[in-house]
Formats: C-alpha cells, structure tokens, sequence
C-alpha cells in the first residue's frame, strides 16, 4: 500500500503513543500540524488503516475528542 509522507508522520506519531498508552485520540495524530494532517488522517481511514469511533466521542475541558479504535499494527510496526 502507497502512503503520502503526511500519511506516514500520522503513522509514527501512533506508533510513538503506543509505547506510552493505547489510549489514542485522533487529536493525538493531527495535533502537530492540524490543517495537513486532518486530510492524511481522513485518507487512512478511508483506506481502512485507522478507525475513528464518532459515536462515543469523549468531552474534555470542553473540547470534543475521537478516540481511534482501530489501527492496522503491521503499518504501525513498518513506521519510521
């Protein structure tokens, strides 16, 4: 599977989290630079990669959060 260099930095930001925690938001990916990662994150998605559950987003200090349900762990484990 071909994936974008903006796709790929969303990869090994997840990978990074995961040392720490399982417990991912898609915040968590896009935060470093969110106007170009919010469509990378999208494309994963889309390509079945990452999974996103909209139906339970959880609400912190007022902001709203997605956590990421799923992820493809041999992408994650090919991360740079």
């Amino acid at each position: 599977m071909e994936l974008t260099k903006n796709e790929q930095t969303i990869l090994s930001t997840l990978k990074d989290i995961l040392v720490e925690t399982e417990c991912v938001y898609s915040d968590d990916l896009i935060s470093s630079n969110p106007k170009i990662l919010r469509g990378a994150l999208a494309s994963l998605v889309k390509k079945g990669v990452i999974d996103i559950d909209k139906d339970y987003p959880s609400v912190i200090n007022g902001e709203t959060y997605y956590p990421v349900t799923y992820w493809d762990e041999s992408l994650i484990k090919e991360a740079a």
